[in-house]
């Protein structure tokens, strides 16, 4: 017979090593401090801007969320002063999560002076997006302090920008910048003897490649991992986050690619999440890859290129820094993902133009040119190489207007182009075959200096017997300007879509005006499938829009229609706006 088990929650947790008693997991693998009934209270009363993770033992996405707690921690303890970082365990404490309205795990509240923010997690639970959060609300500045806070800053972040003052006073310019970006992080020393430290600090490090490798958890005293590549050796200080209880010492001995972590202070293993700092060998440097970095200074560190840059222009100067960072936070030539998508249509605040090239089959000659070309475009233009076959981009090429696949498209799409649900940003194409590096660095220039007409995805143009066949005139993208712009008619342009059912309940309707108003000879009524065909300066909405383009001077006003499609009613209106 079967037998059933009625287990209290804390059992089961307990029984699948979930956190047996409540909350040690947690205390022994995490750094931010835990908070109870009794502390809660007096640690906000302490600390006037914390931000607390209600979190659950058992529940996955707690346990998720609680390593990048820790990251974001030790990133904002950087602030001047300090943002404090706490977390409850809000189903044993359950009278802290009412009191908070906490019902779901986990959940994220940011505490400052009596107010209270709840984190979005559609944001995504990654460290960096919880620093921007706090950032948002407090409007505070990383500081560095020490060498040390380097270390802190430099770990675990892709994209680091640090700026070195000699100033004790705010850099507006650079403070500026740092809320211009979202996926890059910001710090500064502020003073000549820490600037200097610092700016020594990160000559070593620009000069030797490192990174975090991950080792883990490890039951026994030691634990074998790979490295990325020879010649490197690795500290025996813990990257990730410590509190100050914890004993833990270790010993790290690398040969090869094989780096062997053994803990000293005791012969059991460990249950924190152990990161360690491993660099290139500085011996193995030769000195003409060294930087040297002066006071004041702002530099740049970044996973592709260069990996170091050092800004050249003046460190007042928000727009120019703002350009410098933007043409160095994607690499010179991207790959289309969904990573580098984002990355793309969140341009930066200059929402610099991205050039594409759209191939079905690898175009090495064509990339090759792209790439050289890069070098001299840097900040100008994003460059990114796209396929066919993912939906990403199979919906860049409905966005270029690619229609025949068999062939290479090289076009230049505007990120900050378009408004409106309907719109399509602004397109210019280069032809992909024989292309130059040099022919797309003159592309640019066209560009920037506004002697290219935009490629518009267009339709055949109808024959003169077609043009008019049912009463409504028939428009397409080669056809709108000349049509609409004509100074002595009135033009009334039905933008359709043939999909759209209210279109096509519409369209007797129109017919039937055209029909109506067909004596009026300086009238054109007219349409325009507005899924095969592009125009400019027209933003739409919804389908069908009906616009009417008055006779006068050019450019001619855009009138939209709002109201009943009953063709009595359009008639009254049209009498008034003509």
């Amino acid at each position: 017979a079967a037998v059933v088990l009625l287990l209290p929650l804390p059992s089961i947790v307990g029984a699948f090593g979930w956190g047996s008693p409540w909350g040690s997991l947690s205390s022994q693998q995490h750094a931010t401090d835990e908070l109870d009934s009794d502390s809660f209270d007096s640690f906000l009363k302490d600390h006037a801007v914390t931000a607390i993770l209600f979190y659950a033992p058992w529940c996955f996405y707690s346990q998720q969320v609680l390593p990048s707690w820790d990251l974001a921690a030790q990133k904002l303890m950087l602030h001047d002063p300090p943002v404090h970082l706490a977390k409850v365990d809000a189903h044993r404490h359950s009278g802290i999560g009412d009191r908070f309205g906490i019902n779901a795990f986990p959940t994220m509240k940011l505490f400052v002076d009596g107010a209270v923010f709840e984190y979005d997690s559609r944001q995504g639970r990654g460290w960096q997006q919880i620093v921007k959060w706090v950032n948002h609300h407090i409007d505070r500045d990383h500081i560095l302090k020490s060498v040390e806070d380097v270390d802190h800053y430099l770990n675990d972040n892709d994209l680091n920008v640090v700026g070195l003052f000699a100033e004790v006073s705010n850099n507006s310019a650079f403070s500026h910048s740092a809320r211009h970006f979202e996926d890059v992080m910001f710090a500064e020393a502020r003073g000549p003897e820490i600037s200097q430290k610092i700016a020594q600090h990160l000559e070593r490090h620009a000069t030797l490649l490192c990174e975090t490798v991950y080792v883990g958890k490890s039951r026994n005293n030691t634990k074998a991992n790979t490295l990325p590549r020879e010649g490197m050796h690795c500290s025996n200080t813990p990257r990730n986050p410590q509190r100050p209880e914890w004993t833990d010492r270790f010993v790290a001995d690398v040969h090869g690619t094989t780096v062997t972590v053994r803990r000293s202070d005791s012969s059991d293993g460990w249950e924190q999440n152990l990161q360690l700092k491993c660099c290139d060998d500085e011996a193995k440097m030769s000195s003409n890859e060294k930087h040297h970095i002066t006071v004041p200074s702002i530099v740049m560190f970044m996973p592709h290129d260069e990996r170091f840059a050092i800004f050249n222009g003046d460190v007042h100067d928000t727009h120019a820094l703002d350009k410098w960072i933007s043409a160095r936070r994607t690499p010179m030539v991207m790959r289309l993902n969904e990573e580098t998508a984002e990355k793309i249509l969140g341009a930066g605040p200059e929402k610099t133009p991205a050039l594409f090239l759209i191939s079905r089959e690898p175009q090495e000659q064509v990339e090759k040119e792209l790439r050289e070309a890069a070098k001299q475009l840097r900040g100008r233009v994003l460059i990114c190489v796209s396929g066919l076959a993912s939906q990403l981009e199979k919906r860049l090429a409905g966005i270029a207007g690619i229609e025949d696949e068999s062939q290479p498209i090289v076009t230049l799409i505007e990120t900050r182009s378009g408004t409106g649900q309907f719109h399509t940003a602004r397109k210019f194409r280069i032809p992909a075959h024989g292309i130059r590096a040099s022919a797309v660095v003159d592309f640019i220039t066209d560009y920037e200096q506004g002697k290219l007409k935009p490629w518009m995805r267009s339709e055949p143009e109808p024959a003169p017997e077609e043009m008019f066949a049912d009463g409504v005139g028939v428009l397409v993208g080669t056809t709108f300007a000349d049509a609409t712009q004509d100074e002595a008619e009135d033009v009334l342009v039905d933008f359709y879509a043939p999909w759209c059912g209210h279109c096509r309940k519409f369209e007797p309707q129109y017919k039937a005006l055209a029909r109506k108003l067909k004596h009026v000879k300086s009238l054109k009524i007219m349409k325009i499938d507005a899924t095969r065909n592009e125009v400019e300066d027209v933003t739409i909405m919804g389908y069908p829009t009906v616009v009417l383009f008055p006779a006068g001077a050019k450019p001619k006003k855009q009138v939209v229609y709002h109201g009943s499609r009953q063709p009595e009613d359009m008639t009254k209106w049209f009498i008034m706006a003509a």
